[in-house]
């Protein structure tokens, strides 16, 4: 279904239909279709032009953003900042280090667990990469102007503020 369509759908609810007592839909439906959209053109994008999936991007994004001048981190903070889980870290860190994206070094402070820096080939796709990503959803939003983003992101970060 595509945008036209859906908002037809919505119009046109039967007054006796299961979601009749509310307009949500008109927010949440669009919502949805717009992030699933973003995430399979991220993904086909980041699939395509680097062999690289979402997952990897994000933690190549998070060791860049590290507080450290070494863009390290622990496997345990690197899951607990992208809500992944062990055993998804350990599958996406192995294929980032068999791509020579980032190094495993030992952790002086705790030897049962290795650290993850950023390689400087890691931070060099990570540069190419994330660019396309913006100019991607910069395509993607450029019939709406700098006010309407401004208000559609105000909203947005309005709804995320009273989210449990």
């Amino acid at each position: 279904m595509n945008a036209n369509e859906l908002k037809l759908h919505l119009d046109n609810k039967d007054k006796n239909h299961i979601c009749s007592k509310s307009d949500i839909g008109y927010v949440t439906l669009p919502l949805l279709m717009l992030s699933q959209k973003l995430l399979t053109n991220i993904g086909d994008l980041l699939d395509t032009q680097y062999n690289m999936s979402n997952s990897e991007l994000d933690v190549l994004a998070s060791l860049h953003s590290a507080h450290d001048e070494k863009h390290t981190l622990t496997p345990t903070k690197l899951y607990e900042r992208l809500f992944f889980s062990s055993g998804g870290m350990t599958k996406v860190l192995k294929k980032l280090e068999q791509k020579k994206f980032i190094n495993r070094l030992d952790n002086e402070v705790d030897k049962r667990s290795k650290l993850v820096q950023l390689t400087s080939s890691g931070k060099d796709i990570l540069e190419r990469s994330l660019s396309d990503v913006i100019d991607l959803e910069e395509e993607i939003f450029a019939h709406i102007n700098a006010d309407e983003r401004k208000k559609l992101s105000d909203l947005m970060f309005k709804v995320l503020e009273f989210t449990k």
